[in-house]
Formats: C-alpha cells, sequence, structure tokens
C-alpha cells in the first residue's frame, strides 16, 4: 500500500537516519570536496581482519557516508544504521589523480559519537497528524572542522602557527603531543580563538575578536594559551597491536556529541572545548602572554612538559 500516492503508481520512500554538514571553523562555510566521512565499523583485532598491503591504512577500507551533490553527507534507515554511530572525519590527499583517504592536512581529524533517533519513533511522528514531526536536528548534525597545518587561512589573519611538544622521559628528547587542543584567551580572560592540534603535534589558531570588544584590541595582541593534551600519551593495545600501525587515527579520543537546534553554541559540536581525559595545561615554553601582530602570522614552539 502507497503511503502518499495513489496505488497505481510504484511508491518508494526511504527516510533519513543521519545527515552530517562539515562547516569550516573560521568561515562557518560548508567545506569543499576534499573533506570526507567515514563510518567505524571494523572487527577487532584489525590484524585478524584482513591482510594489509604496505601503506595502506584503515581509513581507506572503513565505509563512506553517501556525499550528496550539495555537500552534505547522508546515511538512509534501510542501510542498516545503528543507532549510536561512530563516525571519522578526515581530509583526503590528492597525489595527481589519485585520491588518498585520510591523509591530507587542510583541516584536523575529529572522531565522534552520535546517537540518533530509533526509526519507528520518526515513522511514528509521521504517521499521527495530531502529534508534530520528529525534529530534524536530532538526525541532521552540523560538525565544524579547525584548519589544519596546510589550510589556506584569511589574508591579514592574525594567526599563530605552532607545533606543541614535551620532554619525552625515556629518550630525553622532544617529542610531539599528538592531538592537542588550544584556547585562546585575551588579557581579560575571553576566548578569542581555539584551534586542534594533529598527529605531529602542530596546529593553525586563527584569533578572533571577542564578543566582549568595543574597539580594535591593541597591536600587538596579547594572548594566553592553555593546552589541552593526554598525559601520559596512550600507547597500543596489546590485544590490538597492528592497530596503531595501520590507523593513523588510533589514539585520537572520541568524543561524543550532542544534537542541539542551536548547533552554532554547542561546543561538542563546533569542537571549542577539551577532549574527554585530557588535562588543561600552561605552557612551559614561551612565557605567557604571547604577543601576536595584527594581521600577520607568528611560528612557535610550545613546550608543556
Amino acid at each position: 500500500m502507497n503511503v502518499y500516492t495513489p496505488d497505481r503508481y510504484d511508491e518508494s520512500v526511504v527516510h533519513l537516519a543521519l545527515g552530517v554538514e562539515l562547516r569550516d571553523a573560521i568561515s562557518g562555510r560548508r567545506l569543499g570536496a576534499g573533506a570526507d566521512v567515514r563510518m567505524e565499523r571494523f572487527p577487532r583485532p584489525v590484524g585478524k581482519w584482513r591482510p594489509w598491503r604496505l601503506g595502506e591504512t584503515l581509513t581507506a577500507v572503513l565505509p563512506r557516508m553517501h556525499r550528496h551533490h550539495t555537500g552534505r553527507f547522508v546515511s538512509r534507515y534501510d542501510e542498516g544504521l545503528p543507532t549510536t554511530v561512530d563516525l571519522r572525519v578526515v581530509d583526503d590527499d590528492n597525489v595527481g589523480a589519485t585520491r588518498i583517504a585520510g591523509l591530507g592536512r587542510r583541516i584536523v581529524p575529529r572522531r565522534v559519537r552520535i546517537t540518533i533517533a530509533d526509526e519507528a519513533d520518526v515513522l511514528a511522528a509521521e504517521a499521527d497528524p495530531t502529534k508534530p514531526p520528529h525534529p530534524l536536528f536530532r538526525r541532521s548534525v552540523p560538525l565544524w572542522c579547525m584548519p589544519g597545518s596546510a589550510a589556506d587561512l584569511p589574508s591579514r589573519a592574525t594567526v599563530m602557527r605552532g607545533r606543541i611538544v614535551r620532554l619525552d622521559a625515556g629518550s630525553g628528547a622532544l617529542v610531539p603531543v599528538r592531538w592537542a587542543r588550544v584556547r585562546a584567551q585575551n588579557a581579560t580572560g575571553d576566548d578569542v580563538g581555539w584551534a586542534h592540534g594533529d598527529d605531529r603535534g602542530e596546529f593553525a589558531l586563527v584569533v578572533e575578536q571577542s564578543a566582549n570588544d568595543i574597539v580594535v584590541p591593541a597591536d600587538p595582541v596579547p594572548i594566553s594559551l592553555t593546552i589541552g593534551a593526554t598525559l601520559p600519551a596512550p600507547t597500543p593495545d596489546p590485544a590490538d597491536p597492528l592497530r596503531a600501525s595501520v590507523d593513523p587515527l588510533w589514539d585520537l579520543p572520541l568524543e561524543t556529541v550532542v544534537t542541539s537546534p542551536t548547533p552554532e553554541v554547542e561546543a561538542s559540536l563546533t569542537g571549542r572545548r577539551f577532549l574527554p581525559g585530557q588535562a588543561q595545561l600552561s605552557p612551559l615554553n614561551p612565557p605567557q602572554p604571547v604577543d601576536l601582530p595584527h594581521g600577520r602570522e607568528t611560528s612557535v614552539v610550545i613546550r608543556i612538559a
């Protein structure tokens, strides 16, 4: 029996289970074709799942979300999607005509967990005209992505490009802090920017105007940094030893995001918060605050331990 059209017509109805829109954290615009969303559905341990070719990564073999011509990513209920979905957001790299999954650096990867509505609840709301429709925001999720080390940043922006390091007790060398997060605050304690660090400890922080600024800030502008880092650094799971070799994101923490009718102020969606389990640290070097000249890029190495 048809639902929307007379029975003399063939009817096929599908329902959106999850829609994801990737946005640039600086401009707020939708990200271009290089960004990709993969579903984290794979057996563990990965070494017993399949043979791995040299250079092959887990991201490359994970199932993709379908990319709509609008640039959004979609999955339908008839695809057997569970109500709790783990995703990874990555940037694909292009080498000539070859697209390499997840190895680009225009955005910093994210791993997120999203709980979506059960299909029965959606259908029940549609079937009863006396009830309001099921809220679309519970199945349509925008995710903001912070710029990576290879991002094209706005001209004349005030930018700090940096690398976060720590002292390795075993070797005595300075090693990168993977997947750090950086919060910048002005002299009055207002947030003026966030950044995500990548697997090499590199980040790109664009300084924004504070919500309380009514005049142009001083030049140079002093900012204080707070670094979110997972210490001690994670070690590979002995039950899945190959994971760290084939998965570049093996130690990137999984964030649980909250769907919201006002997503632009929900920190789990915008990424303007520290990751689960991260300690909040002040840099040992350079001394705080750091003076940044307006309209220029400043490079710095930040040591936290």
